[in-house]
């Protein structure tokens, strides 16, 4: 699967520019949409698979209301931004992903996706001063490891690999 990169470099760019409040807007949208594509593969599975689409499309649903809590705390009466720039995990990803022709393939680009958005809550975490904010991103960092490992134990069984 090809990648583009320039769009990556893009983002990246936005992002080192953004503050605290900025960048708390551009994840929380981050999560949402994650939690859109995770449904879509849940309704197109079936079984043990569709189950564990739906947790994960739960917790990233959690994982949005925590950062508005978030958001809400130390930004009152401010709504979050709506970004001009979409989630960067899912950017070059979700198109494909509702594209997939098999299981196997959308759960391959749900893992690229996932790690994606690991290192980006990573990145993320040291471009904001806020320790709060940055509390957060490092907690997420840990959700989208986690997320992963899960993704990759479901890839094995779907597909008979071994990790």
């Amino acid at each position: 699967m090809e990648l583009d990169v320039g769009i990556i470099e893009d983002i990246e760019t936005l992002l080192k520019n953004l503050n605290g409040y900025e960048l708390l807007s551009y994840a929380i949208c981050n999560e949402e949409c994650g939690v859109e594509i995770y449904e879509w593969l849940a309704e197109r599975s079936e079984g043990p698979l569709a189950s564990e689409f739906r947790y994960i499309a739960e917790e990233k649903r959690k994982h949005a209301y925590m950062m508005r809590e978030l958001f809400e705390r130390l930004y009152p009466g401010m709504k979050p931004l709506e970004m001009n720039a979409p989630p960067l995990d899912t950017l070059p990803l979700c198109e494909k992903i509702m594209e997939a022709k098999t299981v196997e393939d959308a759960l391959g680009l749900a893992l690229l996706s996932e790690a994606l958005g690991r290192d980006i809550y990573r990145k993320l975490q040291g471009m904001t001063k806020d320790e709060s904010v940055a509390g957060l991103f490092r907690e997420l960092f840990a959700i989208k490891e986690d997320t992963y490992e899960r993704l990759r134990g479901i890839y094995d069984r779907v597909t008979g690999e071994k990790g």
